[in-house]
C-alpha cells in the first residue's frame, strides 16, 4: 500500500466523528455527542503518535529512515512548501525529516494544511498528503530523508 493519505479518508474522517456525534447526540442526550468528539479527538492524536510503530501492521509498511546527510552544508535557495493535512500519519513523519534536512540544506519550509482547503492541491492534480512542491516539482507520499535529499538536491548537483 502506498504511504500516503487520500483526501477522500481525511474528509470521512472530519464528517465522520461529527456525524456520529450528531446521531448519538440525538438517541442518547448530548453528553453522548460531547464523548464522541472527545474519544474522537484522542483517537486521532494517538493513532498519529503511535502510528510509526503499527505502520507494518496496518498494511503500509516500514516507515524507518533511511538517514543520509550531506558532508557538508548545501544551499538550495529555494522554497519547499509541503502540504498537509492534520490527520494523516504520514505528515509529521515527512515534516520532520524535513526540518532536519533543513538545517543542512539551507532552504525555506512551508507548510500548508490542506485539511479544510483540499482545492490547494487537488487543483494541482494530487489526491493525497503528503504533498512536497520544490521549483514545480512535485514529491508525493511519505519519504526517507535519502529520498528527500535526493529530491531536493538533484537540480544543484546536475549542474
Amino acid at each position: 500500500m502506498k504511504q500516503e493519505c487520500k483526501l477522500v479518508m481525511i474528509w470521512i474522517t472530519w464528517l465522520g466523528i461529527p456525524a456520529l456525534a450528531i446521531g448519538m447526540g440525538a438517541i442518547q442526550g448530548w453528553w453522548a455527542s460531547v464523548f464522541i468528539i472527545v474519544v474522537g479527538v484522542f483517537a486521532q492524536v494517538f493513532y498519529i503518535k503511535v502510528f510509526p510503530r503499527i505502520s507494518k501492521w496496518l498494511g503500509y509498511g516500514s516507515v524507518e529512515d533511511v538517514a543520509i546527510l550531506p558532508a557538508q552544508k548545501i544551499k538550495i535557495s529555494s522554497i519547499v512548501t509541503l502540504y498537509t493535512a492534520n490527520v494523516c500519519p504520514f505528515c509529521p513523519i515527512v515534516k520532520q525529516r524535513l526540518i532536519k534536512l533543513q538545517s543542512y540544506l539551507e532552504f525555506k519550509l512551508n507548510e500548508v494544511d490542506i485539511t479544510f482547503k483540499p482545492n490547494l492541491i487537488k487543483e494541482k492534480g494530487f489526491r493525497s498528503v503528503p504533498v512536497i512542491e520544490m521549483d514545480g516539482e512535485y514529491w508525493i507520499g511519505n519519504a526517507t530523508s535519502a529520498q528527500l535529499l535526493s529530491f531536493l538536491t538533484k537540480r544543484r548537483l546536475s549542474k
